[in-house]
C-alpha cells in the first residue's frame, strides 16, 4: 500500500508557487471546488474533466449545514470547555463575524484581508500568513512556534512577533494555543486583564466552570459576589473566536473525501474525484502559441494564463497525492479499528503519519483539516485518527 512521496514543508516554502499548493491542501473539497470554478472564468486555459463538473455541481450548488463532531477540547488543550460556550457573548462582534460566514467568506481569508493592510516585510507577513493557515475551524493554533520556526527556517522570536500579531486581528481571541489563552487575549484587548483576573483564568478556570465561587474566594481571598463578578466577564468571552466562519458546516451533509475499502483481506484507499478534480489543458490555446506571427500581446496574455493554469494543476495533483499518502499511513496504522470499530482506534501521533509520508508534521496539519475518510464503521473526519488535533 506504500509508494514513494517525496513532499515536504521545506520544499514547498523555496518554490514559488508554495503558497498556492498550500491553499489548496487546506481548503476543504468545496472551498477547492469554488475556487477552481472561479478560476476556470478568468483563466481560459484551465479545462475540468467534463463528467465532473456536473456531479461537483450537484454535490456543491446548494448551501447546506453540516453536521459536525464537537472538537474544540483537543483544540484547546484538554480545557474544560462546555461551560463556557455562552450565546450572550458579544452579540453584535458575533453577528458581524456570522454574516461574513454566510457570504462565503473563511476565517483564514477575514485574517488574510487584515494581514494585507499592516505595512510588515515580505518575510514577517509570510511567517503570519503560515501562522493563519495552521489555524483551526474555531480559530486555534495548530503546530508549535518550534514547528513553525523549524519549518520556515526563522529565527523563534520572530515567530513570537507575528503570533502576538496575528493575535491582535479580528476575531478577537484568534490564534490562542489554549482556551486560557483565547480568554486573555481577549481581555486584554479590552483593557482587562486585570492580575486578579488573569490569576482566577491561570489557576482557578475549572472551579469558575464547575461553579465552585467559594473555593475561589477562599483560595484567593476576594468576596464571593467580586468572584460572581469575575465569573460573569469571562462568561460573556467567546471560546471558540472561529465559530461563525465554520458555522455553513453545522448540519451539513458530509461528503467524503477518501473511502476506504476492504477488497479480500487488504484495505485500500480511493481519494474521490471531487477531492482532487482532474483539470487540463485548454489544447486550443497552446495550438495558438504555435502559430508563427502571433500578436506579441495574445502570446504574452496566454503564456501567463498557461503559467497559472500549469501552477493549480499541480497544486492539485499534489492535494491528491497527499490525500492518498495520509489516508493510507492512518489506514495502515488503524487496522483494529478498520476490523473492528470505533473502540479500537489507536493513539496515533500527526508525527508518525508525517514520518510514513516524507512529510512536515505542519503539511499533515494542513491535509487532515475538513478532510472525511468513509469507512466500513461510518464517515470520519481525519484528524479524528490523530491524537492532538
Amino acid at each position: 500500500m506504500s509508494q514513494s512521496f517525496g513532499f515536504n514543508a521545506g520544499r514547498m516554502d523555496n518554490d514559488a508557487d508554495g503558497t498556492v499548493i498550500r491553499e489548496v491542501l487546506r481548503w476543504s473539497s468545496e472551498e477547492l471546488y469554488r475556487h477552481i470554478q472561479r478560476e476556470m472564468e478568468i483563466n481560459p486555459l484551465i479545462k475540468m474533466q467534463e463528467d465532473f463538473k456536473g456531479e461537483a455541481g450537484d454535490a456543491f450548488g446548494t448551501r447546506f449545514p453540516v453536521d459536525m463532531d464537537e472538537r474544540f477540547q483537543e483544540a484547546c488543550g484538554n480545557d474544560d470547555t462546555d461551560d463556557m460556550a455562552n450565546a450572550d457573548a458579544g452579540e453584535q462582534r458575533h453577528h458581524k463575524s456570522h454574516n461574513m460566514a454566510y457570504n462565503g467568506i473563511t476565517l483564514q481569508e477575514h485574517l488574510m484581508s487584515q494581514l494585507k493592510d499592516m505595512d510588515i516585510s515580505p518575510n514577517d507577513e509570510r511567517i503570519a500568513a503560515f501562522i493563519i493557515e495552521n489555524l483551526d475551524e474555531n480559530g486555534y493554533l495548530l503546530v508549535s512556534k518550534h514547528e513553525i520556526a523549524a519549518t520556515l527556517k526563522v529565527d523563534r522570536d520572530r515567530v513570537s512577533r507575528m503570533l502576538r500579531l496575528v493575535q491582535t486581528l479580528d476575531p478577537p481571541g484568534v490564534g490562542a494555543r489554549s482556551l486560557k489563552e483565547c480568554l486573555l487575549i481577549q481581555l486584554s484587548q479590552m483593557g482587562k486583564a486585570t492580575p486578579l483576573i488573569r490569576a482566577i483564568i491561570l489557576e482557578h478556570l475549572k472551579d469558575l466552570m464547575h461553579n465552585r465561587l467559594e473555593v475561589i474566594s477562599k483560595k484567593i481571598g476576594i468576596p464571593i459576589d467580586e468572584v460572581q463578578r469575575i465569573r460573569k466577564l469571562i462568561r460573556s468571552l467567546e471560546s471558540k473566536p472561529g465559530r461563525w466562519f465554520a458555522s455553513l458546516r453545522e448540519g451539513r451533509c458530509i461528503i467524503p473525501d477518501v473511502v476506504v475499502k476492504r477488497i479480500g483481506e487488504e484495505y485500500h484507499v480511493f481519494v474521490l474525484e471531487h477531492a482532487a478534480p482532474r483539470l487540463r489543458i485548454n489544447r486550443m490555446y497552446l495550438n495558438l502559441l504555435q502559430k508563427p506571427h502571433l500578436d506579441k500581446e495574445v502570446s504574452e496574455y496566454i503564456a501567463g494564463k498557461l503559467d497559472s493554469a500549469i501552477t493549480l494543476i499541480k497544486a492539485v495533483e499534489q492535494r491528491r497525492m497527499a490525500l492518498n499518502k495520509v489516508a493510507m499511513s492512518i489506514v495502515a496504522r488503524q487496522k483494529e479499528f478498520l476490523d473492528g470499530g470505533p473502540g479500537y482506534i489507536k493513539p496515533l501521533t500527526a508525527q508518525a503519519v508525517a514520518d510514513d509520508c516524507n512529510m512536515h508534521v505542519c503539511i499533515i496539519s494542513l491535509v487532515v483539516q475538513g478532510k472525511y475518510v468513509q469507512t466500513p464503521h461510518g464517515i470520519f473526519e481525519l484528524r479524528c485518527f490523530l491524537i492532538n488535533f
